[in-house]
């Protein structure tokens, strides 16, 4: 049975070669949202602690605990990638992932609070995602202008007009007919799709992922939506791991 949950995603516009500005603690986020394994960690010995190398300034080793994506606290403070949190309180600090924590009276993204967030109701969805009962967040800031959108897998969604893949609007193909492959595949019955982006020339009515990023039509075969020359869809296979 297919389990959709509802999401809010905002249509993010891509100005291209547009430089985007982070302060360090957004970077790290960032790293740390794609992928929790790039999590460098907080080490300690007995007179101090550090995070990637560098030493936490104020963190007390006896006490300190990694709390997990990029968050640490011992009695006294909370920290976020090695720099401390100001205005958390430590005994009720929770990290809630995505780069959002919260204790009993502010949200935190990244280190930093949220501004007008609702600590009782505040949840994250995942992608940059947040949500309390009344707004819903990307990254820490509020979204005012948004859609309700179904999850329907693989990181796509959509709502009753368009498709998005991970909160970028996936351009020309049918809402209503839409469906999820799975591996960043998706199709309507006229076009397919890889992580949003259109396969050229691929036959929807007998397209299938394969898995491990292949894919094939009738004619083709592909591999993370480019065509594999030479390879014959007849017989191609991605063998099954025993």
């Amino acid at each position: 049975m297919k389990k959709s949950i509802l999401l809010i995603l905002a249509a993010l516009v891509a100005f291209p070669g547009a430089a985007r500005c982070f302060t360090r603690a957004e970077q790290v986020c960032e790293v740390q949202r794609e992928s929790g394994r790039r999590h460098r960690g907080y080490v300690k010995d007995d007179r101090a602690v550090w995070y990637g190398g560098r030493r936490v300034e104020g963190a007390v080793p006896s006490s300190f605990t990694d709390l997990g994506r990029g968050y640490g606290k011992d009695n006294w403070k909370v920290f976020y990638a090695g720099r401390e949190v100001k205005g958390a309180a430590v005994s009720s600090f929770a990290v809630l992932g995505g780069g959002y924590a919260k204790d009993n009276w502010t949200v935190f993204y990244c280190g930093r609070k949220v501004e007008g967030a609702a600590v009782s109701s505040f949840e994250n969805l995942g992608q940059g995602y947040g949500k309390d009962n009344w707004h819903t967040y990307l990254r820490g800031k509020r979204q005012d202008s948004l859609s309700q959108v179904e999850d329907i897998g693989g990181g796509y969604g959509k709502d009753p007009w368009s498709v998005w893949y991970r909160g970028r609007k996936v351009e020309g193909v049918s809402a209503s007919s839409f469906a999820s492959l799975g591996g960043g595949y998706g199709k309507d019955p006229w076009k397919v799709v890889f992580e949003g982006r259109e396969v050229k020339g691929a036959a929807a009515s007998s397209f299938e992922n394969l898995g491990k990023g292949y894919a094939k039509d009738a004619w083709k075969v592909y591999y993370r939506g480019a065509v594999i020359p030479d390879a014959s869809p007849g017989s191609f296979e991605v063998p099954r791991r025993r």
